[in-house]
């Protein structure tokens, strides 16, 4: 399936896709008449982003995302045969030298704690810019000049820049591999993305040793707050409930593919 019309689909499966789309079926009923399906199609939308947008929603779908994972500190990982990072650390085009450091960007930060750690002697960064295009740099050299920041030397880090999803990451990072004998990893990605992640490596033929990081943001546990904040709609809710809605139906949906 060609990555635009891939995205486009994940877009509108979505809890906020779905609700925008709900509401223009209604817009579409009420033109035909139908005031009747045009109010139970609106009320709908209007519930069903409600409910994605509270707080106990949001907590226990990132919950169950993350307590797969415990936190691990990188003295008390085994060793292997590389690190693998999936970047998420994006170029900055004013400044190329100074990355854009998004929360994810824990992911580096991570594998420089391995490397330094003596987990292994090589560290694979798999990022490539998700829509194809020319960029002034990469999010994987981006990456790269993070790992260096925190004090990987250049020649223990190697690059892979074509991938635009986590199936591809496998994919290419497999092909860097193969040659150098690689086959035991750990993987450094966000705990929220490791199981799709861990799934789509071991698919592939690797040995994975999960490193997750990123734990935040993770909503408060919604039983200290009163019942009606815990009720009450906001952004940072939506968000975080629907990457966790995405990474429940992504591993889902790479099970069905074989891909996990």
């Amino acid at each position: 399936m060609p990555i635009f019309l891939d995205k486009l689909l994940t877009l509108f499966a979505m809890p906020l896709g779905i609700a925008v789309f709900t509401a223009l079926l209604g817009f579409a009923a009420l033109v035909l008449g139908r005031r009747g399906g045009a109010a139970a199609l609106h009320l709908f939308a209007f519930v069903w982003l409600w409910g994605w947008s509270t707080t106990p929603v949001a907590y226990n779908l990132n919950r169950a995302l993350l307590d797969r994972y415990p936190f691990q500190p990188a003295e008390t990982l085994p060793t292997a045969d590389a690190i693998v990072v999936l970047g998420n650390t994006w170029p900055n085009p004013f400044h190329p030298t100074h990355p854009d450091l998004s929360a994810a960007s824990d992911r580096a930060w991570h594998a420089a704690r391995l490397y330094l750690a003596g987990k292994a002697p090589l560290v694979i960064v798999s990022a490539g810019n998700v829509w194809g295009r020319p960029t002034v740099d990469s999010p994987a050299n981006a990456t790269r000049t993070v790992l260096e920041a925190f004090g990987v030397p250049s020649d223990a880090i190697v690059t892979e820049d074509r991938s635009r999803n986590t199936r591809q990451n496998a994919l290419f990072t497999a092909e860097l591999a193969a040659p150098r004998g690689i086959r035991k990893v750990l993987l450094s990605t966000s705990a929220y993305h490791m199981r799709r992640a861990e799934g789509a490596f071991r698919q592939v033929g690797f040995e994975v040793i999960p490193a997750a990081t990123d734990y935040l943001p993770r909503r408060p546990n919604p039983s200290v707050a009163p019942l009606m904040l815990r009720l009450l709609p906001d952004v940072s809710s939506l968000g975080t409930s629907t990457r966790a809605f995405r990474e429940h139906v992504g591993f889902l949906v790479y099970r069905l593919r074989g891909w996990a």
